[in-house]
Order: structure tokens, then C-alpha cells, then sequence
């Protein structure tokens, strides 16, 4: 018998405390607690980030990694959509629409060649003969198949598919596509529709299927003919499931027999294995079926036990040595005032909270450690939809709403325990206005005009004066209520009122159109971002809790909020994100919500010698 040394090249190490990583095999023994330590692998689904649209039945292709979702229904009877959706890893962003909108189809190639075959328009469901192919931009109508086809799966890439199976029936069709034509393939083994596949078109396999009854029946393609292979583990594995990988490392998952399934089995190219059951039991959604092994898998959208309101839920599945812990927003500590239309700055476990509006505009602030609120030094002067910019040890507020109701040009200092007022003050009074920056380089971008309008200007803060900065572009002119952040020299804004989807970002001298939100969010948006390329955007009006992350080009899904609202206050960065009070279009709260980012830790276990 070889020895651990003999197979690593390594002797187990004595440790007194576990290494935080280490190589893979990589085991010590930790004298501490007389344990045998080292890496495990680890199966587990964690929620992701949503899909911007709730649907089921649609088509799918691509990896977990770099996905795409198309077509569909939102709901039962069905009623086609057109709209495709790409996954970056992290969320969920809009790409072309089809042409020919549907649900009932089924897809497969890559985010940059798609594509997407039969399918039904409207109900009464009637298997339809349509095929496009995607470009990673805009679809474009080919050859039809030989005849309509609707509930069918589709496995391969975009010049070398195999549609397999179709409903109503069941029906034993199989088309093989070269890119340009479709030519009859060979004949499935068993008949059914609803299946799951996966593959490529000269090794590829198909697994259970056939409504009303599931079956548990798998099938591998050459090409040319099917084999029969190994059952899955589940007597019965339902139908409309997810599928991901090639013959020999797939993985199938979710689908519905009586209800819907959270089953989750990998087949290593002779027989099924059991693994972690999914969060969520869902059907009819979407998969990336052309991942290259069974180790990852992603699940979007779908039904709840085939109920007639579609989800916009995203799982991801990992099988390795790293435990992964999903993106969310989770309840902070309680805000010792109550209010909306406040300010504050800092990051998520060291904030300063100002000012806001309850029945009268407020002085009061508030200090966070990350785990609670404590009441501190109140303003000099009370403010509402103001900027701001800085930490807790030197902060900065600027213009606003003062009492009784003046556009306010003040400018006050924060130093760590006292505000003082600030003998250089703003240009123009004005509120609504964005701010973020640190106290000796901050940055003000327009705010509604007493005059009327919103300002196009901004201006920056060096710390002994304040200096016209760049205007904002386009025929919509200035913002007001916009959400986001980042530094005087790299920073985003978007949402706010007017052009509730248009963003900017600055470079230091001037602005430049971003891309254009998901979400119209209106006044009242919040954000955090560590640069105009790193964001995070969440809330507005009217009560929205919808979340999007920025990476410079796009904006894509994250992790909604717990409760929607709008002219709260937000700041930190994209990763560690912390949401204040708020709450229009009338009403207050107290809540503090603060949004992580998705981490990766090393799993570790005990392991014994027996």
C-alpha cells in the first residue's frame, strides 16, 4: 500500500492551528485539538442572483459561468416571451430579444453562438418548426426543423446540435442539425418528451422524461444511434428537469412528478450518484447545459410545482474542495431615529447616519460599528437630500433641504466627535444632489435648481475650496435623487429622476453615458461602489428592492433587498454594502439592511485513520 507521503510528496505536517488554504491532498495534524485535519470536497446549490423577468420553459445554452436564458412563459396558460437574459457569474443582464417570441423550446450552444429550437407562441400549446441562432448580441432566423416541435431538449453547439424527443406524444424524434440543415437522426430507444440533455452531438445523452408519469430511463448518442445506460438513482426522476455536462460527468437536477423535485444526481459515464438536493424544488427552468463537467451546474427561473406563476429564482451548484457563500442582504442593527431622505457615509462596518425628514427636517445623526447604532453629535444644521463624502473619522455633508424649506449652499465638517460649519460653501443651493468622495477630494453632481430642472453641473472639493468639475451629457439634462458612489476622480450615478435607467461615470474632468440600468428606478436610488467600473445600485421609488451590480459595461442582477424602499441612504462598497432608513412615498423605518458579497472558504474536516 503506497503511503501518504509516497502519493502527495509531502509528510503530514503538526500544526497548532489549521492553515486558512493548502495545497489540494494537502493534510496535518493539529495538536490543539488532536485531530486529523485536511481538505474535503464538498457538494452544495446556493441561491444566486435573480433573472430580471419571472418565466419557465425557456430555452437555454452555455456554462454556468457564462449562461443564457430566452424565450419562455411567465405564467400558465402560456403566452410566448421574446426576452434573452446572460449570466456573467455574478447576475443576470438583458441581450437580444428573439424574433419570434415562445415558450416550450428548448436551446444549447454558447452565450456568443446560441441556439434555440421549436417551441409554442401562445396556448393552446402547438409545437412550432422555429430556429434561431444568437451571436451574443441578436438572433437571426434559420432553417426550420422538419416539423414543429414543442417540449423538445436540445444538446451540442450551435453548428452541431441533436433535438431529441417533443410533446405532444410522447414522440421518438431526434433531428441532427450541421449548422445550415436538420437531417433525421437515430431513433430514441424509448419514447418520451420532457427530458433533460446534455452533451455534444456525437456523445451526448438524454435522461428521464415522459409526463404524465416520470421515468428514470437514460440514453447516450453517438451521432447516429442511442444506447441504453445506467438508470438514474431515483425510481422515479419525474420530468422537466435540469441537465449539465458531457456522457461521462453529467449532472441532472430539479424537475416534477407529483410535485416539483429537488433531486440532484451526477453520472460519471456508468452509473448515477445521489448529491445535494437543490435549495428549491423547481421545474421547467433553465440550465446551462453545455458545462464541461458535472462539478458545476446552474438552475434559472422555472415553476414551483407546476403552478401557473412562473419564479425568477437563480441556484448555482458546486462540487469542490471551497464552500460558497451566496451574495445577500441580511438585517443590520437598528437606526436609533426613524426617517427617509437622509445621508450617510463610510462603509459597512463604520457609517456616520445624518439628518432626513420625518414630519420636519432633521439634525439627528447616528454611528455604526457594523453590529448597532449609537446616537452621536447632531448637525449644526438640520438637512435632508443632501451629499456627502468621507469616513467616520472625517466626513463631509454638503447643500440639501434646511428648515423651514431653502435650498441649502452649507457645507459642514465632521472630524470623528463634532460637526462644525464649513466657511466654504457650495456654488449653488440645491438638493437631491449625489456625493460621495472623502473629505479633502469630494464630489457633488447636480440636484434640483431653484429655478426649475435639475443642475447639469458638479463641482469638486479639494479640502480649501470647492471647483466646477465636468457636466453631465445628454438632452435629459440633470439628475435628481440619483444612488451610487465611488471617488472624485473614478465615480457612477444612475437611476433618479428624469431617465430613472440612465447612468454617468466620471473620470475626474468629465462624464460619459454608462450602460443603461435594468431597473427605471426613479428618485430616491441608493448605491455603493468602490470606482465607476465596481457599483452596486439598489432601491428607489416607488419602494423597489431590486439590486444591480456594475462592472464597468454592464449592469446584472444581485440579491434583492429584504423590504423595498426608496430615499434611504446607502454607502460602503459593491461587495459590503449597508442600506439606511428610507421608505416613500410616505412612512419611515428604523431598519438597516447590509448586503456581502458572494465568498469562498477552504472546507476542512476531520478525517480518522480507520
Amino acid at each position: 500500500m503506497s503511503t501518504y507521503r509516497e502519493i502527495i510528496g509531502k509528510k503530514i505536517k503538526k500544526v497548532s492551528s489549521d492553515p486558512s488554504s493548502g495545497l489540494d491532498g494537502e493534510m496535518w495534524y493539529n495538536s490543539t485539538t488532536g485531530t486529523l485535519r485536511g481538505q474535503a470536497i464538498t457538494q452544495a446549490w446556493s441561491s444566486g442572483s435573480p433573472i430580471t423577468t419571472a418565466r419557465a420553459t425557456v430555452g437555454s445554452g452555455g456554462i454556468p459561468t457564462a449562461a443564457w436564458i430566452a424565450g419562455g412563459t411567465a405564467s400558465t396558460p402560456n403566452s410566448g416571451l421574446a426576452i434573452t437574459e446572460e449570466f456573467n457569474g455574478s447576475g443576470w443582464s438583458a441581450g437580444g430579444n428573439l424574433n419570434q417570441a415562445r415558450g416550450y423550446s428548448d436551446g444549447s450552444g454558447t452565450q456568443t453562438a446560441g441556439l434555440q429550437v421549436g417551441g409554442a407562441p401562445t396556448s393552446p400549446v402547438v409545437g412550432q418548426t422555429y430556429v434561431e441562432e444568437y451571436n451574443g448580441t441578436a438572433w437571426t432566423a434559420v432553417t426550420g426543423t422538419p416539423h414543429g416541435l414543442w417540449q423538445n431538449s436540445v444538446f451540442g453547439i450551435q453548428t452541431a446540435a441533436v433535438s431529441a424527443g417533443q410533446e405532444p406524444g410522447p414522440s421518438s424524434a431526434v433531428f441532427n442539425y450541421n449548422g445550415s440543415s436538420w437531417t433525421t437522426g437515430g431513433t430514441m430507444t424509448t419514447t418520451r418528451g420532457y427530458v433533460a440533455s446534455a452533451g455534444t452531438q456525437t456523445a451526448g445523452w438524454i435522461g428521464g422524461g415522459s409526463p404524465p408519469t416520470g421515468d428514470n430511463y437514460t440514453e447516450l448518442y453517438d451521432g447516429s444511434s442511442w444506447t441504453a445506460s445506467a438508470n438514474l438513482a431515483s425510481p422515479s426522476s419525474g420530468y422537466a428537469a435540469g441537465a449539465n455536462g458531457p456522457q461521462t460527468a453529467s449532472i441532472y437536477f430539479g424537475g416534477y412528478l407529483t410535485a416539483s423535485l429537488s433531486n440532484t444526481e451526477t453520472f460519471d459515464g456508468s452509473s448515477w450518484t445521489s448529491s445535494a438536493a437543490m435549495g428549491t424544488a423547481v421545474d421547467e427552468m433553465g440550465s446551462a447545459n453545455n458545462g464541461t463537467s458535472n462539478s458545476t451546474a446552474l438552475s434559472a427561473g422555472g415553476f414551483v410545482n407546476n403552478a401557473g406563476s412562473a419564479k425568477s429564482l437563480t441556484e448555482e451548484y458546486n462540487s469542490s474542495i471551497n464552500v460558497i457563500t451566496a451574495a445577500a442582504w441580511a438585517s443590520g442593527g437598528t437606526v436609533p431615529y426613524t426617517s427617509r431622505q437622509g445621508m450617510s457615509f463610510g462603509t459597512q462596518t463604520a457609517a456616520i447616519a445624518c439628518g432626513g425628514y420625518v414630519t420636519a427636517t432633521l439634525d439627528t445623526a447616528a454611528e455604526y460599528d457594523g453590529s448597532s447604532w449609537t446616537a452621536s453629535p447632531a448637525l449644526n444644521v438640520a438637512a435632508r437630500l443632501g451629499g456627502v463624502a468621507g469616513t467616520t473619522g472625517a466626513g463631509l455633508e454638503f447643500g440639501g433641504i434646511q428648515p423651514p424649506g431653502s435650498y441649502n449652499t452649507n457645507v459642514q465638517t465632521w472630524n470623528g466627535s463634532a460637526w462644525a460649519n464649513n466657511p466654504l460653501n457650495l456654488s449653488s443651493g440645491t438638493y437631491g444632489l449625489f456625493g460621495c468622495g472623502t473629505q479633502t477630494a469630494a464630489l457633488k453632481v447636480s440636484g434640483e435648481n431653484p429655478a426649475g430642472g435639475n443642475f447639469t453641473t458638479s463641482e469638486e472639493y479639494d479640502g480649501e475650496e470647492w471647483a466646477a468639475g465636468g457636466a453631465l451629457p445628454g438632452p435629459s439634462g440633470g439628475k435628481y435623487g440619483a444612488g451610487g458612489g465611488g471617488t472624485q476622480t473614478s465615480a457612477i450615478l444612475g437611476g433618479g429622476t428624469p431617465s430613472g435607467t440612465s447612468t454617468f461615470e466620471y473620470n475626474g474632468s468629465s462624464f460619459a453615458a454608462g450602460g443603461a440600468l435594468i431597473n427605471s428606478r426613479g428618485a430616491g436610488a441608493m448605491g455603493a461602489a468602490t470606482s465607476k467600473d465596481s457599483a452596486l445600485i439598489f432601491g428607489g421609488s416607488p419602494a423597489q428592492n431590486f439590486t444591480e451590480g456594475y462592472d464597468g459595461t454592464t449592469w446584472s442582477t444581485r440579491p434583492s433587498l429584504g423590504t423595498g424602499r426608496g430615499f434611504s441612504t446607502g454607502n460602503g462598497t459593491e461587495t459590503a454594502a449597508l442600506c439606511v432608513s428610507g421608505g416613500p412615498p410616505s412612512g419611515t423605518t428604523t431598519a438597516c439592511e447590509e448586503f456581502t458579497g458572494e465568498t469562498t472558504s477552504v472546507n476542512i474536516q476531520n478525517f480518522t485513520t480507520s
